[in-house]
């Protein structure tokens, strides 16, 4: 991708995680790693095309009316998630729990909608925020992901790491598509947490992925559930159930966030709203769980 076009993108993804907010050319510059004078030709091609708009007065950047149009054209080409960020808003009614919708992007998660009271117990998710697609997140998409497309992105990632994500996907997988959802714990590891936090606003950052990736594996029993104790207790952090299209392929997640203290047992209990909503969703698009071979190895 040509460096302006991904700049642009930077931009975009920018501004949109962080739509209540207006900012300076100096300030997108520095929160960017972008030149000023890079980022002077990127916003005025932009403001050109009517994605950002520049305050006359203040010289601040926010989204442009391009934007706006753009989206509009995207939820027709997307049904199924103008359906999902509906579903999940009767899923937060009905549960109490703050819930998030996200799908697969490239490399990345990408937060779509957030409904519910947040609870401020962790980093909070916001629509148009990117995660990065590898362990200890996106574990919905990659459990139902084709063995072979789950082996070329394990080769993107740090080659002395491809070792332990693989035996890590090997071992998760079966577990996760068993019970049909993932448990995540909220996560006490204050530098990992720090690390989310800079990558939401870098998602393109390289050495924060490989950085996070490394700190999971460092402390990966405080984060991902494998096996679910029925009598231990818990502080789950979150609950997630695929959607699937009519090709068996992951098109949307669905998570409840921020469960707080569960003994084992109630876990399951706790997850069925979500996986009744997820399942819902796939028979309104006529999706289908897939049929892989998993013995495959990766």
């Amino acid at each position: 991708m040509a460096l302006s076009a991904r700049r642009a993108l930077q931009v975009l993804d920018f501004l949109t995680v962080n739509e209540r907010g207006t900012f300076t050319l100096s300030e997108l510059s520095k929160a960017l790693d972008v030149s000023p004078g890079s980022m002077f030709a990127v916003l005025k091609a932009m403001g050109d095309g009517g994605y950002v708009s520049r305050h006359p007065r203040h010289k601040t950047y926010t989204l442009g009316p391009a934007v706006l149009a753009a989206g509009h054209a995207a939820a027709g080409a997307n049904p199924v998630i103008g359906m999902a960020r509906e579903e999940l808003a009767t899923l937060a009614a009905s549960t109490g729990y703050e819930c998030s919708g996200t799908v697969m992007v490239g490399r990345d998660i990408l937060c779509i909608a957030v409904e519910g009271k947040p609870t401020g117990r962790q980093l909070e998710l916001a629509p148009g925020q990117r995660i990065p697609l590898q362990p200890p997140f996106g574990q919905p998409f990659m459990a139902w992901m084709a063995p072979a497309e789950l082996r070329e992105r394990i080769l993107e990632m740090p080659t002395d790491l491809h070792e332990r994500v693989t035996d890590y996907l090997q071992s998760y997988g079966p577990a996760v598509r068993q019970r049909g959802y993932t448990v995540g714990l909220d996560d006490p590891n204050p530098v990992r947490r720090s690390l989310t936090h800079d990558l939401a606003e870098r998602p393109n950052d390289l050495g924060l992925r490989e950085a996070l990736l490394k700190q999971f594996f460092d402390d990966q029993p405080n984060y991902a559930v494998l096996e679910v104790d029925p009598d231990a207790e818990y502080t789950v952090g979150n609950i997630a159930a695929p959607v699937f299209d009519p090709d068996g392929r992951v098109v949307f997640c669905l998570t409840l966030l921020h469960l707080g203290k569960l003994v084992g047992k109630e876990i399951a209990t706790a997850a069925q709203p979500v996986i009744a909503s997820a399942q819902l969703l796939t028979r309104q698009i006529g999706g289908r769980a897939p049929a892989h071979d998993w013995n495959e190895p990766l």
